[in-house]
């Protein structure tokens, strides 16, 4: 079934490493260049979007930003392309049409923000890039400034918003498996105070699977932007989505990854059916705003607002349910699974910060409170799981389809509801070369699910010291926590407490030549704690006495070194593992986690009487993943190699991309050994693009 990350009261996630805040579209700082912009930006200060003013350089966390400059060189529309620049996480799912993506060796998909602020859960997201002005990744336990989240970190979207500039920026594409896409982004402003934007795409994305139609897209994100003093900004931000797709499921390890008596089958085999069935859509509406007042050169304010409305609808999606040798081949199981949910979240967050010195301190003190309320409505089809006429064979080496579906036997309704409350502290102090940042937070969590009404109450720290050896390098260390509720009981009837998480991380960034070139590396250790497992005397209850374990190294390096010349290289090692459990083995690796990738991006741009004309490339290497718990499979190794060129003619540009360029055959991730995701196949598209 496709994961929702509801999990009950775990739907509120984490968001932003303390301490930093988003950067606004063109941070003060930020070395541009021609095509493409720096991809970290460090030694300043950042503007609004995540809570606190500390300078990146001076964080103590390992933190990427991606621009929408890079992300359009490399032409990237899904976010699992996008994570391939920056080590340690690790892109793709066992869905194709959602984001899924790990960080630090932990499942981080359902902690996504957007502007600084969790984005529903009720829905799993697919990011529109081409609204995005930045990605911000943040690695390693966020929860001392943002509550429960994920203990391997977070990513945070920006969006674009208004700026001084009047611009409009077109572009049309067609590419591979009949795919196509219009695109807008234009920006006016209105009065000396007031500007507005408007960014909007209709994209049909084609597929590599057969029989599938893809998937259809229509955004449209305005936004005005009101400078109502020198002090005092206001800006309204808005978006609707609309998605309507043929869903690519899964395969088999059985037949792909490894050979069955009967050979293998196409990675393009589309499990299932045709006509009106295996169709969802899904429409997002938000609505919300962002204001910032500055009182005096001590004290800012910063407050926003969102308002969310989903709305989504599964047809007859045929979920495996076991994979079965006829004899003569093999075949799959199914079972129709129909839902419809509407959710509507509301979340908000003001923080009051104040910059002062006390003595040879310098303090940037920052508190404040967030609040988050969240109700959905859901219905689902149950079919009889004892009947054998309630399941839908297809055989996978020859499929047929237009099958005539099961009946289902029964309808479910569910309400959910979640209000979470938070309120932090931190305090930055700077002495000398030494900067201490101290943060912590109280959380309470009420959820009602499933009739089950409970509150978790938890207490989130983080320390973390920086040294600068030089101007524009520093040592850092940190300790941190997490802390995620979880949903379920035990045989006792008592809910399960929710996990916790503890990182050690320890490194260096530097920002050299003014910025030309960006570096981090960073060693950490974090444990997973309080993870349910199978009750040994209880088959049907959990205990939780499973942990987990992720150490390892990361490298990032961003190099601009000369104008016309840019380059990424990254390379993680990430060992991450069982340690105790009831049921999976101790020392069984983490599913979809590589032990060791790298990634190689670098773009030139001609001049003289090649003035104009552009070109880059991408190689990204994965070793072999765990395809499940407990380890009863791999997933292949695997080399992704990207192209692109692209040609100026005055305000024109003409762009061919190139994916997966030698046509690799490989796995994206998996669940299980009936849930794995093929990779696309090889894919071209042009893209003509003209800016007013």
């Amino acid at each position: 079934m496709i994961k929702r990350h509801i999990r009950g009261n775990t739907a509120l996630a984490a968001v932003m490493a303390a301490g930093i805040c988003a950067v606004a579209a063109n941070a003060e700082g930020a070395a541009k260049t021609e095509g493409v912009e720096t991809v970290t930006v460090t030694g300043q200060s950042i503007n609004l979007d995540v809570k606190g003013h500390t300078p990146l350089l001076e964080t103590p966390q390992n933190i990427q930003i991606l621009s929408a400059d890079l992300l359009a060189s490399q032409n990237v529309t899904r976010l699992d392309e996008a994570l391939r620049n920056v080590a340690g996480v690790m892109g793709g799912g066992y869905y194709q049409s959602y984001d899924y993506f790990r960080i630090r060796g932990f499942d981080a998909s359902g902690f996504i923000y957007l502007d600084g602020m969790r984005l529903d859960s009720y829905v799993d997201v697919n990011a529109e890039i081409s609204g995005l002005e930045q990605i911000q990744v943040v690695k390693g336990p966020a929860s001392a400034l943002y509550g429960q989240g994920a203990l391997g970190g977070l990513v945070n979207f920006v969006s674009k918003r208004p700026t001084r500039d009047a611009f409009l920026n077109v572009s049309a594409a067609y590419g591979s498996f009949d795919s196509y896409e219009l695109s807008l982004d234009g920006n006016r402003p209105i009065t000396g105070d007031v500007a507005a934007r408007l960014v909007a795409t209709w994209r049909q994305a084609g597929s590599f699977a057969d029989h599938s139609s893809g998937d259809n897209r229509i955004y449209v994100a305005p936004s005005v932007t009101w400078d109502i003093d020198a002090d005092t900004s206001v800006t309204l931000l808005s978006s609707y989505q609309h998605d309507k797709f043929n869903m690519v499921m899964p395969l088999t390890a059985l037949g792909t990854i490894t050979p069955s008596k009967y050979g293998t089958y196409s990675l393009k085999t589309y499990t299932g059916n045709l006509g009106d069935d295996n169709h969802s859509w899904v429409n997002r509406t938000q609505l919300g705003y962002q204001a910032s007042h500055r009182f005096n050169d001590v004290f800012t304010l910063n407050h926003r607002l969102r308002y969310t409305v989903n709305d989504q609808r599964w047809n007859k999606i045929l979920y495996t349910s076991s994979l079965v040798d006829t004899g003569s081949t093999l075949a799959l199981s199914q079972y129709p699974y129909d839902y419809d949910s509407f959710g509507t979240m509301i979340t908000t967050d003001t923080s009051l910060s104040a910059d002062f010195t006390t003595g040879p301190l310098r303090h940037q003190v920052m508190i404040g409170t967030d609040y988050a309320i969240t109700h959905s409505h859901s219905h689902s089809g149950q079919i009889d799981y004892a009947d054998p006429n309630s399941y839908v064979v297809i055989d996978l080496f020859h499929p047929t389809y237009h099958k005539p579906m099961p009946v289902y036997k029964s309808f479910a309704s569910a309400h959910e509801s979640l209000n979470t409350l938070g309120t932090y502290v931190q305090d930055h102090i700077t002495y000398g070369d030494f900067t201490l940042t101290a943060s912590l937070r109280w959380d309470d969590a009420h959820s009602i699910s499933g009739g089950a009404d409970k509150t978790d109450v938890a207490y989130t720290p983080r320390l973390g010291l920086t040294y600068a050896v030089m101007p524009d390098a520093v040592l850092f260390a940190s300790y941190s926590e997490s802390f995620l509720p979880q949903s379920g009981t035990l045989f006792s009837g008592e809910p399960l407490k929710p996990e916790t998480g503890r990182q050690w991380e320890t490194g260096v960034k530097a920002s050299l030549l003014d910025g030309h070139i960006d570096l981090s590396a960073s060693l950490y250790y974090l444990t997973r704690n309080n993870v349910a497992t199978s009750d040994p005397t209880h088959p049907f209850s959990s205990i939780q006495s499973g942990k987990q374990r992720s150490r390892g190294f990361e490298f990032d390096s961003r190099f601009n070194i000369v104008e016309n010349w840019q380059a990424i290289f990254t390379y993680a090692y990430t060992d991450a593992v069982v340690i105790e459990d009831n049921t999976y083995p101790v020392g069984d690796q983490l599913s979809n986690v590589p032990k060791n990738s790298i990634g190689l991006w670098s773009r030139y741009a001609f001049d003289g009487a090649l003035n104009g004309l552009s070109v880059n490339g991408g190689v990204y290497y994965y070793s072999s993943m765990a395809g499940d718990l407990p380890n009863t499979f791999r997933l292949p190794s695997y080399t992704l190699a990207n192209a692109g060129i692209a040609y100026d003619y005055g305000d024109a540009t003409l762009q061919l991309s190139f994916k997966n360029l030698f046509n690799e055959r490989y796995f994206s991730g998996s669940y299980n050994d009936v849930y794995v995701q093929p990779g696309a196949t090889r894919s071209i598209e042009a893209r003509l693009s003209y800016r007013l």
